[in-house]
This record gives C-alpha cells, sequence and structure tokens, in this order.
C-alpha cells in the first residue's frame, strides 16, 4: 500500500509539532492543562504545515 504525499505530510508534521511542543513545554517548565493545549496547538499546526507541504513539490521528488 502505497502513501500518498498529504498523508505522509501530515503524519511527519504531527510528529514534528507534537515533539516540539513537548520540548518547548519542558524547557517553560509547564505542567499538567497548560502542556496538554500547547502540544495539541503544535501538533495542529504541524499537521497543518505537513498537508502544505506535502501537497507543494517536497514530496514529489522522494521514491
Amino acid at each position: 500500500m502505497k502513501l500518498r504525499q498529504k498523508e505522509i505530510g501530515a503524519s511527519l508534521g504531527l510528529l514534528a509539532g507534537t515533539t516540539m511542543g513537548s520540548g518547548i513545554g519542558f524547557l517553560l517548565g509547564w505542567h499538567s492543562y497548560n502542556l496538554m493545549v500547547l502540544v495539541s496547538l503544535f501538533g495542529f499546526f504541524g499537521i497543518a504545515a505537513g498537508l502544505w507541504a506535502g501537497s507543494r513539490r517536497i514530496f514529489k521528488e522522494l521514491p
């Protein structure tokens, strides 16, 4: 089964966004609800960026 470029972009965007949000929350020393909101927002931004990147020519060159 072959994944399409937008699906790959969304997956990588979610991974990168939640990782970045978790790291920023750790550096700020946030806990509980603040951290969950920050990680969720970064995850959604990552998905949006991944969908945008997947629709561009960035992933079209990969086999």
